[in-house]
């Protein structure tokens, strides 16, 4: 009956993504990670998340530049409000604008960073992962026991960041963390325009971000608490145009506010039942102004958002035999936004997340079928000649999925996925004229795909290949084009979009004695056309800031105490509007980074990481110069 309803779905209309899977009791995943970092095993662990996933096949990172640049992620041309950001199996979101900086997340404290092209599929998951496009998860790492690390990181473009966290074992069954970390960044640095040499402005930073958690177990279960603060404030640079160098290309301010409140508790009851509660409460705050006593030419915007955002989830796992189990989960999320935007909508929307899905395991085959149903109502007000009305809008979609793993020999692998997702246009995109187009549809996506790989090794050496074909049909898709600020943009859809691609990844390890030697060679192909409009200018062209061809190579190598590591990024040609014409055109860019690390002293880490190692100049957002060559020295002390 369910993989009935699951194939009358899919015969429906367009659109959607995902993969995934994990089973039963042994909880072997149906479809993997396509890639998932261990970061205590890292020859140099990046401060932020973005710094992981930016070497990640298929992923392009939006990135404005410098420590306080706003950056997303994109996976597999599908946008950053497409791709899922969950911490702890709980989604980092935001209804306002649906733009997870990842530049606010640091690594430590972290066990795993994965990524699923589809969906990351296991038992006990909320609703809101099942309904996912592609995700990102980040997985605290549980402490041991009591410890600590205090650091230090510092370099160009005047940074500091001292960071500490300190572990507390406060009985045998309850550890405590506690972790801050500060950042100041001035955010200047040189580059070129037109030939004429200038200096970024305006691109300073300065945050603080503390944070603690609560891990305890019970009989059968464990649970977890979690609170995170965060306040910066920052500038943001604008984007370069051909003006004097005296010309104040922005003085435009944010600052941000921004804290939550999140727990999960699983318990098993029994062999055969398990459930999973997930709670948290957000509030964010935004101010942002123009400054035009500064900047005579900006428009004079002084504007204060509060974002408040509860939500809910249950879910529970049925054993019903040793291959096959069932899960229900359930999620419920309200969110509200005030502002004083001068139109004085006061958007609400309470949004439910229901999932079932079903899953068959066994060593060599296993296959799992999900069924999502999502519904959101919002109430918002509308000017008219008596004042003020208010209206109602409710938007649902159902969202089924199907996903298989074979594994026919020791050596070889396939798995595959089918999937419908939806996602909603923001509170920003619909209801407010500083960004917002109030025509603007949901965006659905149909994302079909399947992994092969292929292992090897032989003497000392491990290696992996594998190749990713996948194709996304993407109905009323859903563009952010950046104007003349990092907060305002024009948000449009493009009817119709059709996604080919090819991801490839070649991984090889060799040991012996001391020494270890790690490679990886990354290839994406992704051909993005619009095929909104037969006949028209846009019709057959590539949509904006999806290259055709992106890859990267990383190379390491440890010797006893020490490890020395290069990164390359490659990413080709790419447009900034639909018009691929050589106006919007932003020229091919190859980057190097260079890390050395050491462990010799005891409890010490030291490391030095040079960045963009050849100085080269180039832009992932049209008119947003990146910066040059960079150095940062960095030291661990743990206990």
């Amino acid at each position: 009956m369910i993989l009935a309803a699951v194939i009358a779905l899919f015969l429906q209309a367009p659109d959607t993504l995902a993969p995934a899977a994990v089973f039963a009791v042994k909880e072997l995943p149906v479809v993997k990670a396509t890639e998932s970092v261990r970061l205590d095993a890292q020859v140099y662990t990046p401060p932020q998340v973005a710094d992981v996933l930016r070497r990640f096949t298929g992923v392009q990172v939006k990135d404005y530049g410098g420590a306080g640049g706003l950056k997303t992620v994109n996976v597999r041309s599908l946008g950053s409000e497409h791709v899922g950001i969950f911490l702890d199996g709980i989604q980092v979101d935001n209804a306002q604008n649906m733009q997870v900086d990842l530049g606010r997340f640091s690594t430590e404290g972290l066990g795993t960073v994965s990524l699923y092209n589809g969906q990351k599929t296991s038992r006990l998951q909320t609703a809101k992962e099942y309904a996912a496009g592609a995700s990102v998860h980040l997985e605290t790492a549980v402490p041991d026991g009591n410890g600590g690390l205090v650091g230090l990181k510092g370099g160009s473009l005047a940074t500091v960041n001292p960071r500490l966290q300190w572990d507390r074992r406060l009985s045998p069954s309850l550890v405590l963390r506690t972790a801050g970390a500060f950042l100041y960044s001035s955010g200047r640095y040189p580059y070129s325009c037109f030939d004429q040499p200038l200096v970024r402005e305006n691109g300073d930073i300065r945050s603080l971000r503390l944070e603690a958690q609560l891990f305890g177990r019970v009989k059968g279960g464990q649970w977890q608490a979690h609170v995170y603060s965060y306040g910066s404030e920052r500038g943001f640079p604008g984007p370069v145009i051909r003006r004097g160098s005296s010309f104040p290309f922005s003085a435009e301010r944010q600052a941000d506010q921004d804290l939550f409140v999140q727990g999960g508790w699983t318990q098993e009851w029994t062999p055969r039942y398990s459930t999973a509660l997930r709670l948290k409460y957000a509030n964010n705050y935004t101010h942002y102004n123009t400054h035009p006593e500064k900047n005579p030419m900006a428009l004079p915007y002084n504007l204060h958002y509060r974002l408040q955002s509860g939500y809910l989830s249950l879910a529970q796992s049925f054993v019903l035999s040793s291959p096959w189990s069932v899960d229900l989960s359930t999620d419920v999320q309200r969110n509200a936004l005030d502002a004083d935007s001068g139109q004085f909508v006061t958007p609400r929307r309470t949004t439910f997340t229901g999932a079932l899905a079903t899953r068959l395991v066994w060593e060599r085959f296993r296959a799992a079928a999900h069924l999502v149903y999502q519904g959101a109502w919002d109430t918002f007000d509308t000017p008219d000649a008596g004042g003020w009305t208010r209206e109602n809008t409710y938007r649902d979609s159902w969202m089924p999925s199907l996903s298989l793993f074979w594994a026919p020999l020791p050596w070889l692998e396939a798995d595959a996925f089918l999937k419908r997702s939806y996602r909603l246009p923001s509170f920003n995109d619909l209801y407010y004229s500083l960004m917002g187009n109030a025509s603007l549809l949901p965006e659905q996506a149909l994302q079909a795909g399947m992994d092969l790989r292929l292992k090897a090794g032989r003497g000392p050496f491990r290696g992996e290949l594998r190749l990713g074909p996948y194709y996304n049909r993407v109905s009323n898709k859903i563009v952010a084009i950046p104007t003349l600020s990092q907060f305002r943009w024009t948000m449009l859809n493009i009817g119709l979009a059709d996604i080919t691609g090819l991801d490839v990844k070649a991984s090889g390890t060799w040991r012996r004695g001391a020494w270890t030697v790690e490679g990886t060679l990354r290839y994406c192909f992704q051909q993005a056309l619009d095929h909104s409009t037969p006949g028209s200018q846009t019709w057959g062209n590539q949509i904006p800031y999806i290259p055709l061809n992106s890859g990267s190579a990383d190379v390491s190598a440890r010797w006893k105490d020490w490890a020395l590591s290069w990164s390359t990024t490659l990413t080709g040609t790419r447009w900034s509007r639909s018009a691929n014409t050589a106006d919007y055109s932003l020229a091919p860019w190859s980057i190097s980074s260079l890390a050395l690390q050491c462990t010799a002293l005891r409890k010490w880490r030291l490391a030095l990481l040079c960045d963009n190692l050849f100085n080269t100049s180039y832009q992932i957002v049209q008119g947003y110069p990146m910066p040059g060559i960079g150095l940062q020295l960095s030291a661990e002390y743990t206990w």
